[in-house]
């Protein structure tokens, strides 16, 4: 045996190494985009009991380097963390950010925030007196809008 690979093999090989894929990774990104065309690289986030409760940034490949991401704010995205047990932890939450941070190598970089949907109320700069009304009905008026 000469120790070269049949070309069969290494066109598997290559086609697996230029795609990556979530299948099998400790953090599996699932966005509106569609199964594998964000694959998460990083996850960096806060959790707390006060506050807006979690913000999770998270740095994702993808072989599009023009993917359309306006489109993404406001929507859910679901990133699952395989523990050490072998258990997987579900991270839900909507996109409050994202943007492009360059690539190489035929890979192009992206930054995603998830955070709870409550977050979007933070985004507000209306200012409202309200006279006589229960605290049901303000959250109900703010909640309206």
């Amino acid at each position: 045996m000469d120790g070269s690979v049949p070309s069969s093999q290494w066109i598997a090989l290559r086609s697996a190494l230029a795609m990556p894929r979530d299948a099998h990774r400790f953090l599996r990104l699932h966005t509106p985009c569609g199964p594998d065309v964000l694959v998460a690289e990083t996850l960096d986030g806060v959790e707390q009991v006060d506050g807006l409760g979690f913000q999770w940034t998270i740095t994702a490949l993808s072989l599009d380097a023009g993917l359309a991401l306006a489109p993404l704010i406001g929507q859910g995205a679901l990133l699952q963390l395989q523990q050490a047990d072998g258990s997987v932890r579900p991270l839900h939450g909507r996109i409050t950010a994202a943007e492009r941070l360059g690539g190489n190598g035929g890979l192009a970089r992206y930054r995603l925030r998830l955070q709870p949907w409550l977050a979007f109320l933070s985004q507000r700069v209306d200012s409202y007196v309200f006279h006589d009304k229960t605290v049901v009905e303000i959250v109900e008026d703010l909640f309206a809008d």
